[in-house]
């Protein structure tokens, strides 16, 4: 009986075991792997950075070595790499998902172009001028030419689907333009459209360019200044009378004086004649609002420059007819 009960339980464990590695081999075999995508945003995140930082290090290197070399022949040339490298970078750092169409700029074209300009920093410092070293300059400037070139071809890679995708939406459009019987015509470059405007002509970029003659600015005629010939010189007179300084100055000391001591009843302003204010100034004295309003109005006009009170106050006071006080 325990013969038999053992060979039944080594039958079901076969059994167990041949069954459940079917199951687990099905299993496997039919799985979906599922990844850990945070993970791996992470670590795209961070790849993207590096490159980015690396980018930005080369271009701030290569832009100081610009400014400090002395061939000037070789520092307009990392010039104009310069600006195709900062627009590149500009828009990569707009779009940091398009940082990995860039590797080929980050990780070798400017990459390179460090590498090279600090050879010819080297060189530089030798102080030589053999005719190997001369050589050896000249390719290198050759080579950083080229380079020029190659940023761009890198910066059009990385807009290659805003291009396509700007391409497509005009066919699209076109096609409905000819649909609906519009056509479109080419534009004649350089001629007059039926709005007056001249159109853009390459050709005028090699013409000297005829600049407007500047505008003068022409102030008002409260701020503009009496001036005086004595010869060749000209001599910058106040906006009044000589003889009518002191009177003004009495003026404007008398308005200060009344915007400070007695401001929060409106009497500067009654001696202004701006009567609505000073009534104004007078229903709200109860309160501390008109009082340091009037000092700050005191202390103005008290410091304020003789031919800018006449100006703002005494002057246009004139224009309405009053007294000058």
């Amino acid at each position: 009986m325990d013969n038999i009960l053992n060979y039944l339980i080594v039958i079901l464990m076969t059994a167990g075991v041949i069954f459940g590695g079917k199951a687990f081999w099905d299993w496997k075999k039919n799985r979906v792997p599922r990844l850990d995508l945070k993970e791996l945003e992470a670590e795209r995140a961070q790849y993207l950075q590096e490159n980015f930082d690396k980018a930005t290090q080369d271009f701030n290197f290569l832009e100081e070595a610009r400014q400090n070399l002395p061939d000037r022949e070789l520092s307009a040339q990392l010039n104009q790499m310069q600006r195709t490298a900062k627009s590149l970078l500009a828009h990569l750092e707009k779009n940091p998902e398009r940082i990995a169409l860039a590797y080929k700029f980050i990780d070798y074209y400017q990459d390179r172009a460090v590498k090279i300009v600090k050879q010819y920093q080297e060189l530089e410092e030798t102080h030589l001028s053999t005719d190997k070293v001369q050589d050896l300059k000249a390719r290198m400037k050759q080579t950083l030419a080229a380079l020029d070139e190659a940023y761009q071809d890198q910066f059009e890679h990385v807009l290659n689907d805003q291009i396509i995708s700007a391409e497509a939406e005009l066919t699209v459009m076109e096609q409905q333009l000819n649909a609906e019987g519009i056509k479109t015509k080419p534009i004649d470059i350089g001629q007059m459209d039926e709005y007056g405007n001249v159109r853009i002509d390459t050709d005028l970029l090699d013409r000297p360019i005829e600049l407007e003659p500047p505008r003068k600015f022409i102030p008002a005629q409260s701020m503009q200044k009496r001036v005086r010939r004595r010869g060749d010189k000209e001599e910058i007179l106040p906006p009044f009378p000589e003889e009518d300084r002191p009177q003004i100055v009495q003026t404007k000391l008398i308005q200060s004086a009344l915007a400070i001591f007695l401001g929060s009843f409106g009497a500067h302003k009654f001696y202004q004649g701006k009567t609505l204010q000073g009534v104004l100034y007078f229903l709200l004295s109860w309160t501390t609002l008109p009082m340091w309003v009037s000092l700050v109005e005191g202390i103005r006009y008290l410091f304020m420059p003789v031919e800018d009170f006449y100006d703002q106050y005494v002057k246009r006071d004139k224009g309405q007819g009053r007294r000058d006080k």
